[in-house]
């Protein structure tokens, strides 16, 4: 709770009078009251980045690493909407998948215990009436079985934030590229926008680069349910930087353009951005107006967190984004 006000007082911030000003104390503060040791916090335009500072350490060890705006911090769930909806958009894009196709007609294995009505839209909406999570198996197969053969446990259209639809959104994407998303991901955005810290499963030797997310994880996973996936999940695993999810706020904000090339088309772009379901206030992959972003962004808001401490928030009245990364304290 702590987190979500600080991040509150945060973007408030941004736009108020001589907002620059006001961010320093407030993460500093937080630093100091053992919020986080350390964080980045960006803010953009769709055409610029108007600041850009980093904070604090890695933990509050001494002689901790000092965290830098290239520091490297597991998203958590910001993989939903920086990964997951990337691909499946450009899916949609180019005529792979359909929003209204059934996950079934993906996924044959899918297709149980009531299962058959479930449609692509609904996993991006979160009303797909699955559970909001399960504890992984033995290996990666034998989660996704799992989840395969996994009892809705709410009707379909009713709302339940589950990480199971983006493990599904993963696997549908999986079917129609003909390839894990992770590859698909890096060949469609990270490589073109040369994002070189944006990726899963970071090697061994930019570990050290990794902000630790408990005592004993630094530069692995942290979701148990992505860590039984091996790191590779729809739901969670991404690792990125600040600056790297700024070129994907700029290229949301500027309707699937970015530095003059086409990644999507604008009108691909707008049920990603703009409210679909008012059970949950949700676009797809995005929440739309959520309590988080405080109270003076314009109500046509969009924006995500995730458990690990990291956050984005974009306005599309003003063109303006931010991203927030900071890790807990252990």
């Amino acid at each position: 709770m702590k987190r979500f006000l600080m991040l509150i007082l945060t973007i408030g911030s941004l736009f108020a009078a001589n907002p620059y000003e006001q961010i320093d104390p407030i993460i500093e503060n937080a630093i100091q009251n053992h919020i986080f040791p350390g964080a980045t916090v960006i803010v953009g335009t769709a055409d610029s980045i108007l600041y850009h500072k980093a904070y604090g350490t890695f933990t509050y060890d001494a002689g901790s690493t000092v965290v830098d705006t290239l520091s490297i911090f597991d998203m958590a769930s910001l993989t939903k909407v920086f990964a997951t909806s990337m691909c499946m958009m450009k899916c949609i894009d180019s005529g792979l998948v359909s929003d209204e196709d059934y996950v079934k007609d993906w996924i044959p294995e899918f297709n149980n215990n009531g299962k058959s009505v479930i449609k692509v839209k609904n996993l991006l909406m979160h009303n797909s009436g699955l559970p909001a999570y399960t504890s992984a198996a033995s290996t990666r197969a034998a989660t996704l079985t799992k989840i395969y053969n996994i009892n809705m446990t709410q009707t379909l259209g009713t709302y339940t934030y589950s990480c199971l639809n983006f493990i599904m959104n993963m696997r549908v994407v999986e079917e129609a590229t003909g390839m894990m998303m992770w590859e698909f991901y890096k060949q469609i955005f990270t490589d073109p926008m040369g994002l070189m810290r944006t990726m899963f499963c970071p090697p061994d030797s930019l570990h050290p680069e990794c902000l630790p997310t408990t005592s004993s994880l630094q530069g692995s996973v942290h979701d148990p349910l992505a860590a039984g996936l091996n790191g590779y999940s729809g739901n969670a695993g991404l690792f990125s930087t600040s600056g790297d999810l700024a070129k994907f706020c700029q290229m949301m904000l500027n309707f699937g353009t970015l530095d003059g090339h086409k990644y999507v088309d604008s009108i691909t772009v707008v049920p990603f951005t703009t409210l679909q379901s008012v059970a949950g206030s949700r676009a797809y992959g995005w929440g739309i107006n959520g309590s988080s972003a405080g109270s003076l962004m314009s109500d046509l808001n969009y924006g995500h967190t995730g458990y690990t401490g990291t956050s984005a928030f974009l306005d599309p009245t003003r063109k303006l984004f931010v991203v927030l990364s900071d890790r807990g304290s252990f």
